[in-house]
């Protein structure tokens, strides 16, 4: 082990380092301390000292460049977590708009029940049937979308959809009815 520096084995070494600490020069401290307590340490071993020991320079610069890294991460990570939210958003968007689609799709759909009634390749009942299925998405698709939107319950606009598409079988059931009557009465005839 090396020996200690005369500023290390002065009695005096706390008040050297406040003193270099508070900005005073290596020549003022070797002069304070001829001075005040006839000690002499000349300013190129203090100068040493204060290199060795108290580079807050050095220190500084390792702790602002330790802030820096950890800020960098800091601003890296919450880009991240921006870039992923803005990816979830999209395409949370983009699932409504396809459940949108699928809405207007399933309730949309028309098919001209007059000219299915009276063609006789066309089983009514299966037409009407696959209606009420993509009703039934479409009702799939609007409790998905009430899910993802957190709204009120869409049960009113759902069931009056069904009631709809009940009806219209009804109907559809009711013309078939009247059809296959017309039918029996020209075989009677």
């Amino acid at each position: 082990m090396p020996p200690k520096s005369a500023v290390e084995r002065s009695e005096h070494r706390d008040e050297i380092d406040d003193l270099l600490l508070d900005g005073r020069s290596p020549r003022f401290v070797s002069a304070y301390l001829k001075n005040e307590y006839n000690e002499s340490i000349s300013h190129t071993a203090i100068n040493n000292y204060k290199k060795k020991h108290l580079d807050v320079t050095k220190e500084a610069i390792i702790d602002y460049t330790n802030k820096k890294s950890k800020e960098g991460k800091e601003v890296q990570s919450q880009k991240n977590r921006e870039k992923k939210k803005e990816k979830v958003v999209k395409k949370i968007s983009s699932d409504l708009e396809k459940l949108d689609e699928i809405i207007e799709d399933s309730f949309n759909t028309k098919i001209d029940l007059e000219r299915l009634v009276g063609d006789p390749d066309c089983d009514q009942v299966k037409v009407e049937g696959l209606k009420l299925k993509m009703r039934q998405q479409g009702i799939s698709a609007v409790n998905a979308k009430t899910n993802i939107l957190k709204q009120e319950d869409p049960t009113v606009e759902v069931n009056v959809n069904k009631d709809v598409t009940v009806n219209l079988l009804n109907k559809v059931k009711e013309k078939r009815r009247e059809l296959n009557d017309l039918n029996n009465k020209g075989r009677d005839i």
